[in-house]
Parts: C-alpha cells; structure tokens; sequence
C-alpha cells in the first residue's frame, strides 16, 4: 500500500549529548526532524546501545562522525518501532548507504517506495530524494553510513526535497546474494555495492565459519569500517610494544573504525559463524591495491656490552 507524503512545515531538532540543535541553513518554515544521540564511544570499536527501551519513535545513535574521532563518514544504529517515521523527503550533498538488520524498512527513492528486508542494501546517490519509515507491525534495525562527512552539523547536511523521477530507482536497493549451504574457510562476500555499480564505496557482508577469517595483518590507504552482525569477532588492532598484534574480542552490534595506516586483521574464535558488514571508503580504483602486507618482528634484545 502506497502512503501519501505532504511537504508542509516540519519542526526540525538534532539531538547530540542532550543538546537540541538547529540547521543553520533551512528556513523556519521548512525544516527537518531527526532526533540523534551522539555516542560516548572512543575508540577503535563502538557498540551501539541496544538495551535502552525502544519508544514511539526513531532511535538514532552516532557511533562514528567528526564529532567523536571519524573524518571519512558518520556511522548511525537506527532503531524504527512499528509506524515511526525518519527524516521527511530529503536529499544529501554526498552518498548515503543503509543495510537492515530486522525488520522491514520502507524506503522512498525519487518518486517509488521498496520494501527492504533483512540483509539488504540500499545506496542513496549524493542529490538523489530519499526518505525511509517502518509501515510494518514490527520493530525494524538498521546501520547508516553517510560519507564523505564534510561537515560536523549533520542536519545542515539534509535539504528538504520533493519527489521527482529517478531513472531506474531500484538499482539502488539491493538484497545479499545467498551464502552457499557450506561456508568455505575465510571470508565468504556477499557483495552489495561497488564502483562496477555505480558506488565509489564499496558494501559488502562478509561470514567466516568458526576458526577462520582474515587474519595476516594489513593496512589499507583508506578507511575501512566493519559492523559485527552475528557472532564475536576477534579483531586484530594495533601494535603492542613486544612488537606483536593486539587481540580484541568485538561484539555483535559494533561498529570498527579503522583508519588508513592503521595495521589490522580479524578472525572467528568463537563456537558460530561470525558476520559482519563491511565498508571501504571510498573503495581503491582498479588496478590499486587493497590490502597491504606488513610483517611484524620482535624488537632486538639490547646486550648489556662487555663486562667490566
């Protein structure tokens, strides 16, 4: 069932740390609302807050942004309870991607609304008229990636915005491939988005089976951004100074940020498959690589000299 979107006069409110704040550049008569909470998280790895009851509306938590250490994107948990609504009709000076995790979201793209599932991606082009809402009896949960985040206001970010045709709008929403009935040792790709389709950053979902992953230690020249779905990932962070990785045990419902430069790899210990999303941003163009090998090696023993 089609819903009817008016335009008229919206009450707009950015809500970091308690704190109401205001587009500076949308006029009284025509603002936006979307309630945000800026996380306390520092930090590598961030959990969304996932226990704090769920109200009558949208529920959105900024784990990752200029406000709180991430230049390249704002990284959002949003939580929908059944008729919410988020931000009316708007458009965005850069890309906006979402993956749902639960439940079913309602996305407007242009001029045609799509229902999104569990596990599916939608990538919203920088201009492009967009809104999302849950019309379902069910909560629904998704992660957002705004990127680049050229700004620390994210609400003077939105402009309002009326429907208007977008060619070939369902493109841009797009559900995982099936995993095998076997997963393979490693990394088994779901690929959502990448520069073959249309996107410069890359989206994809990622599940390794128990006791395996991508555990060489790398770096990227670009930021890389994980979101544990299912399962404990134990992410390989930094540098102790015995010279070896660090080790950390990561929970589902968490962000990890890393930076370009940064060394890193991740791996499943645990008992269940471990999925989580991934992003990178923006992704290599062809013929530039990926990942870069780095070799770690145990700092030489300091000889006390000859003995007197």
């Amino acid at each position: 069932m089609k819903r009817v979107i008016s335009v008229g006069v919206i009450v707009v409110g950015l809500l970091v740390s308690g704190t109401t704040t205001t587009s500076q550049n949308q006029s009284a008569a025509n603002r936006l609302t979307w309630a945000t909470r800026l996380s306390d998280a520092r930090g590598p790895f961030r959990t969304a807050d996932t226990t704090t009851p769920l109200g009558k509306t949208v529920s959105s938590e900024i784990l990752g942004g200029p406000a709180n250490g991430l230049e390249a994107a704002y990284l959002i948990y949003t939580r929908m309870p059944a008729g919410a609504h988020g931000p009316a009709l708007f458009t965005l000076p850069v890309d906006h991607l979402y993956l749902v995790l639960s439940g079913k979201m309602t996305i407007q793209i242009g001029t045609e609304k799509f229902v999104a599932g569990p596990d599916t991606g939608v990538m919203v082009p920088a201009g492009v008229p967009h809104e999302a809402w849950n019309a379902e009896a069910e909560p629904e949960a998704h992660v957002e990636v705004i990127t680049p985040a050229p700004s620390r206001d994210l609400m003077s970010m939105l402009t309002p915005a009326q429907p208007r045709a977008i060619e070939n709008a369902s493109q841009y929403v797009r559900p995982a491939p099936p995993l095998p009935a076997t997963l393979r040792p490693g990394l088994n790709q779901q690929p959502l988005f990448a520069r073959n389709t249309g996107s410069m950053n890359q989206m994809r979902i990622d599940s390794s089976p128990p006791g395996s992953g991508m555990g060489n230690p790398h770096i990227h020249n670009f930021t890389q951004v994980y979101f544990i779905k299912e399962g404990t990932m134990t992410l390989l962070y930094g540098v102790t100074p015995q010279g070896q990785i660090a080790r950390h045990q990561v929970p589902a419902n968490s962000f990890v940020l890393i930076p370009p430069g940064a060394v890193h790899g991740n791996f499943n210990d645990g008992a269940t498959v471990e999925r989580h999303v991934v992003w990178l941003l923006p992704q290599p163009e062809a013929g530039l690589p990926l990942d870069i090998g780095v070799e770690l090696r145990q700092p030489a023993a300091r000889g006390r000299g000859p003995q007197q």
